[in-house]
């Protein structure tokens, strides 16, 4: 197979483009970011997608009239710039990802609720405002609460009164709008866990569960261990069936002592991929399983060693598990013996994060969102309707 992997500056990007040329496969590169990791990845042979789309489909079209692929694999939220441009894409090869309309609704926090409920998934009693005033009162029906606008990403953006993020995000900070409202939800006790599946055409072909022992800012995972929670995989084989979906998926659950709640639902690829062994992924990815779903086994462990000494200076407090972790035999996602490109090329790609904050501050959210901000996609062109409810679903 050539595959052409778009959005290669994220960890789990590389990761997927090694994978591919591990196991035969020609695979190019693409990412806005000149500096991106993956396009400097032995294995791999433009214009970001949120600032200038239509550039980037052309791009993208471009390179694929160039050089003859046969899938187009996205790994962030470029997809939805490609799939809502699927016409051009498709005449010269398959792009890797559902509809539009699915992906939309799945990526909205609120309609994937809404979905989950219909699905009889278990899900958090969940409020929306489209205000602050309405966010307020909303946070009073819960004495515990958890908020997040619908379209957000990386663990940014988030407002609560309980855990280690309470009073990270203050009131005043939080914008919600009817294009982007906001969720609140009941504070969850339990075990965040994730969940990473490769689909075709509704089924589910490969799957994998993963924990985040360690955390960059209590929000997105720095440190990864693969686990088998049976659940994960049931709700994505029927949000998988319900849809169709075709491409990668991925959801986010808290597993508490009342049992595993759907968080949300991330219609891409996530962190999941780095501890999905080589071989799974590619009888997934080329679905060969047969009819069966391929499961990661536990025990498979990555890390990002840069996200490790960056929390060792800022945080000296959490020293001695960062140090330890850093330490350990776990593989690092970037430093492949064998592709030690994308190492070094990762230092280069960062000095965006530091060109963003020094633009726009240095809160959490923005040393998280400068890394991948033209590539994010906020519901922009669509017409949702939403109704503001002030009872707990």
């Amino acid at each position: 197979m050539r595959a052409l992997v778009t959005g290669s500056r994220l960890p789990f990007a590389i990761e997927q483009i090694r994978k591919l040329g591990r196991m035969g496969h020609e695979v190019y590169a693409s990412d806005a970011l000149w500096s991106a990791p993956g396009n400097h990845s032995r294995f791999a042979a433009g214009a970001a997608p949120r600032h200038a789309p239509e550039q980037f489909v052309r791009d993208v079209v471009k390179h694929l009239r160039e050089h003859p692929t046969d899938r187009v694999i996205p790994s962030f939220e470029e997809v939805f710039y490609l799939a809502r441009h699927r016409r051009q894409i498709e005449p010269h090869a398959e792009l890797f990802a559902p509809s539009f309309d699915v992906l939309t609704r799945l990526h909205d926090k609120g309609s994937m609720v809404s979905f989950a409920q219909e699905l009889g998934l278990k899900v958090a009693p969940t409020l929306l405002a489209t205000s602050r005033e309405e966010l307020a009162h909303a946070c009073e029906e819960f004495p515990r609460f958890f908020a997040r606008p619908a379209y957000t990403r990386g663990g940014v953006s988030l407002y609560t009164n309980t855990g280690p993020l309470a009073g990270a995000v203050h009131l005043a900070e939080c914008a919600p709008t009817p294009q982007n409202p906001w969720l609140v939800q009941p504070f969850l006790d339990g075990r965040d866990i994730c969940s990473h599946s490769i689909v075709h055409h509704g089924q589910v072909t490969a799957h994998v569960t993963y924990v985040h022992p360690l955390t960059l800012e209590h929000a997105g995972g720095i440190v990864f261990e693969s686990v088998v929670v049976p659940e994960t995989l049931r709700v994505a084989r029927l949000v998988a069936e319900a849809t169709g979906y075709h491409g990668q998926l991925s959801f986010d659950f808290m597993e508490t002592e009342d049992g595993v709640y759907l968080v949300e639902c991330n219609p891409r690829p996530t962190a999941g991929l780095t501890v999905m062994p080589d071989a799974v992924f590619d009888d997934g990815m080329m679905n060969r399983t047969g009819g069966d779903t391929v499961v990661g086994p536990a025990g498979v462990q990555r890390k990002l060693s840069l996200a490790l000494l960056r929390n060792m200076v800022v945080h000296w407090e959490s020293l001695p598990e960062n140090f330890a972790a850093l330490a350990s035999k776990t593989p690092d996602i970037y430093a492949d013996p064998d592709d030690l490109v994308p190492l070094f090329s990762q230092f280069v790609a960062y000095g965006k994060v530091l060109q963003h904050r020094l633009k726009h501050g240095k809160g959490r959210s923005d040393l998280m969102q400068g890394y991948f901000e033209d590539l994010t996609y906020d519901g922009e062109g669509v017409a949702a309707v939403r109704t503001a409810t002030r009872r707990a679903a």
